[in-house]
């Protein structure tokens, strides 16, 4: 049969925006808005917010469907530091001759001066396009005459005829907002996945019918107009040690499920894992680089000369691509230049590398699948359905005498067999070309240790010298072998490490295993302290904690509604052994200034001890981290713990000279 759509009425721009507030009406008492919201962090406040997403069949020709998104806000600017909250960006997406248009963009920015209201009409020169990709192109619109006090009102409207592209709704951002709402107009004829993440409800949401206005051979199209409201909508503070903060924020999206016309057009969008699996392998990009199992074979066999065991063959492999292959800094879920190409350029992106390692090691006869992963600033993957759009980055599990070692061979830094710091980010997906895939955790395999140890004498006049040692392993080591990369030398390197420590002046440095990651970086230094103790009355005060103390506590919200994501097990121990000077010893008090504390579970532990034996005192601290996550109800135990261990380290100690 055939298949007709008919539009009966243009529906009017104005039953759409019925729940819109005016646009261009600011008035004197909206400056003087109140607000619980409101505290001394808040950099500005958003007043209102409304939006729709409707989809209705365009009047242009046979286009068919597309979407309309209508976006109108208005912000309260606080502070100089809210000032990039007058900055909007409109993203759009291309598809060879196909694309997203803006259709109108307008906007004033309102002052108070003198007691009477000025407005600044938001003009052309405000808005630019600028085309990032063969497939986005970015409108940038920023704001005239923003200053503190301003209010800023911008309204736009899109054309989309990509109905797999229903924008998500943020409610929650990094301001907070008085009242955010939108609304989406959806004939039946599509159907969509809506999930709402992040923590916070909705103040009401309200479902009703609607005329799409619409009819088929078959008879009129029914539709489904949904509002969602979201009030008092508190700032998201994103704090240390957490993955991307659109894991946790309360955003509305929408995936297309399915489009079905009756007695026409029927498609399913709706991906299973299998799906997933199977397109991957099928494409050139990604399955198509593994099939050809010999195509490293001229860079892999001289490896392969010497007799070997299998994990032996794995760390060759392993550093040989690491170490030939640059990365080009492009996460990447398909080969960008193809893996041979890559290490004849010696270079690439992810997949580049990391499908050239799993390559490598099959054709050595060791079993490895690549895993897809999202990195930690890109957001959990498939936490809602199967997709590929959320995961960015490849990596490689190698399976050795019954063991599986996870390598990512993009990273530089990295030991054999512990994934890069952006890769722990909860779970990955195995894509074998053969076999089920399933879900695999990302954990890291090392603890990041760090260890201080120094020897040193301190004189009457207060002033420390002594042998400065430090050893890192797992994150530490990977990171600070990377910060000695940001700099042109080590010279240089230990010029800012003084800069940045003013109090101690550094004599001959030292750095060993800087490009053996197998082994703990060293560092090492001659260090002296001026006035690191102060005599009174014959007495010397002193913290006797040399090196390392923490200064702020990395946990300070009244409550986190987020786990606390280190990533590793973490291990800190820190040795001080102090010669000081004849006939002075600890007091009482001092040497009774000791910690030994543990969170439940003793997933958490800190030791503190000092003592005195003739002139040598020995401080002793060893912190522990014992699992990589704490969930939002752990919160107050370990901010609590930190804020501890930050009081105990403040300790002085007091010599007195024997008389």
């Amino acid at each position: 049969m055939k298949y007709i759509i008919v539009s009966l009425l243009v529906l009017s721009a104005c039953a759409l925006r019925a729940q819109d507030f005016s646009f261009g009406k600011v008035k004197e008492s909206d400056f003087q808005i109140q607000s619980s919201l409101l505290d001394s962090s808040a950099n500005g406040i958003v007043l209102n917010e409304y939006g729709y997403a409707n989809i209705e069949l365009s009047p242009i020709g046979d286009k068919g469907f597309e979407i309309e998104y209508y976006y109108h806000i208005l912000i309260k600017i606080l502070k100089k530091e809210g000032y990039d909250e007058a900055n909007f960006t409109v993203p759009l997406y291309l598809n060879n001759s196909t694309k997203e248009t803006l259709v109108e963009a307008k906007g004033f920015t309102y002052n108070m001066e003198a007691g009477e209201l000025q407005k600044v009409a938001l003009e052309k020169e405000n808005v630019l396009t600028e085309k990032t990709s063969k497939t986005q192109q970015l409108v940038k619109i920023a704001f005239p005459q923003v200053k503190e006090g301003s209010i800023v009102e911008l309204r736009y409207k899109t054309k989309s005829p990509f109905l797999f592209s229903l924008n998500a709704w943020t409610f929650q951002t990094t301001i907070p907002k008085i009242r955010s709402e939108f609304v989406t107009r959806i004939p039946e004829i599509c159907t969509y996945r809506i999930n709402l993440k992040g923590g916070i409800p909705l103040t009401n949401r309200k479902a009703e019918n609607y005329n799409t206005q619409l009819s088929t051979s078959v008879g009129e199209l029914r539709g489904e107009k949904i509002s969602y409201l979201m009030t008092d909508i508190p700032a998201f503070v994103a704090e240390d040690y957490m993955t991307a903060s659109k894991n946790f924020r309360s955003i509305l999206t929408f995936e297309l499920a399915r489009y079905a016309i009756p007695f026409g057009p029927n498609e399913t969008f709706s991906l299973t894992w299998n799906d997933v699996q199977r397109s991957l392998i099928a494409d050139e990009n990604f399955g198509g680089q593994l099939k050809r199992k010999g195509a490293l074979k001229e860079y892999i066999d001289p490896l392969l000369v010497q007799q070997a065991s299998n994990l032996d063959k794995a760390k060759l492999i392993y550093d040989y691509i690491r170490k030939q292959v640059k990365w080009n800094e492009r996460h990447g879920l398909f080969a960008s230049v193809g893996i041979k190409k890559a290490l004849e350029t010696r270079s690439g992106n992810s997949a580049d590398i990391n499908l050239a390692l799993v390559s490598a090691l099959n054709y050595a006869g060791i079993p490895t699948e690549p895993i897809i992963l999202s990195t930690r600033d890109n957001g959990y993957p498939g936490i809602y359905s199967a997709g590929m759009a959320e995961f960015n980055h490849v990596i490689a599990r190698a399976d050795i005498d019954g063991q599986s070692f996870y390598l990512d061979a993009s990273s530089r830094y990295e030991p054999f067999g512990n994934l890069p710091f952006q890769c722990i980010n909860h779970q990955g997906r195995n894509i074998p070309l053969d076999g089920p895939s399933d879900w695999v955790p990302l954990q890291a395999s090392l603890v990041s240790s760090f260890t201080v140890y120094f020897d040193g004498k301190l004189d009457t006049e207060g002033t420390l010298k002594g042998k400065l040692i430090m050893n890192r392993g797992g994150y530490a080591a990977s990171s600070k072998r990377s910060a000695m990369d940001a700099t042109s030398s080590l010279e240089e390197y230990f010029e800012d490490y003084q800069e940045r420590f003013t109090h101690i002046n550094i004599t001959e440095p030292e750095v060993e295993n800087r490009e053996n990651c197998e082994m703990l970086l060293k560092e090492s230094m001659d260090v002296e302290i001026a006035n690191f103790a102060t005599l009174d009355n014959s007495e010397l005060h002193f913290n006797p904690i040399v090196y390392g103390r923490i200064e702020k506590n990395p946990f300070n919200l009244a409550t986190r509604s987020y786990p606390v994501d280190i990533g590793a097990k973490t291990q800190e121990n820190m040795t001080f052994i102090i010669e000081v000077p004849d006939g002075f010893t600890l007091t009482e008090e001092s040497l009774a200034a000791k910690m030994n504390m543990a969170l439940p579970n003793r997933d958490a532990r800190f030791v503190y001890s000092l003592s005195q034996k003739g002139q040598i005192i020995t401080v002793q601290l060893l912190t522990q981290i014992n699992k990589p996550l704490f969930l939002p109800e752990e919160y107050f135990d370990l901010k609590e713990f930190f804020s501890r261990i930050i009081q105990g380290q403040k300790s002085r100690c007091v010599l007195k000279q024997k008389g």
